[in-house]
């Protein structure tokens, strides 16, 4: 939903009408309601650019989502990133994010930074 007003797609629902139409409003402060015409939102934010195109941006914004005690694969993170195996750039910037995983022989093993720090501490990873 992308508001008439401002043309943010920052919309949330606020309840219905007494004939059960759904209302939305916007965080400019706009209210509409479903069924109202609304503009097509045209063009993209830097953000959304950067969630569908920056390798980087999308393997650290997933990283950042891992919660503590989760252990996941390599394998596992390409698939959270929602990018295909073998995407150019995928497998180096994963393994550059040193602080989220750590090693057992030659397989890599992901979490939350404190887990893997813990990980390593007890001596289960390098």
């Amino acid at each position: 939903m992308i508001c008439k007003r401002c043309n943010s797609d920052k919309v949330h629902k606020n309840g219905h009408t007494k004939s059960g139409k759904q209302k939305y409003k916007c965080e400019c402060g706009y209210n509409f309601e479903e069924g109202m015409k609304v503009k097509n939102k045209v063009g993209m934010s830097l953000e959304e650019f950067r969630e569908r195109h920056d390798v980087d941006y999308i393997v650290q914004k997933t990283l950042d989502t891992l919660d503590p005690g989760i252990i996941y694969e390599k394998n596992d993170i390409c698939k959270l990133t929602g990018l295909r195996p073998g995407y150019p750039g995928l497998a180096p910037t994963i393994e550059a994010a040193k602080s989220y995983y750590g090693k057992v022989g030659s397989n890599m093993y992901f979490s939350h930074p404190d887990t893997i720090m813990q990980l390593k501490d007890d001596a289960k990873l390098n």
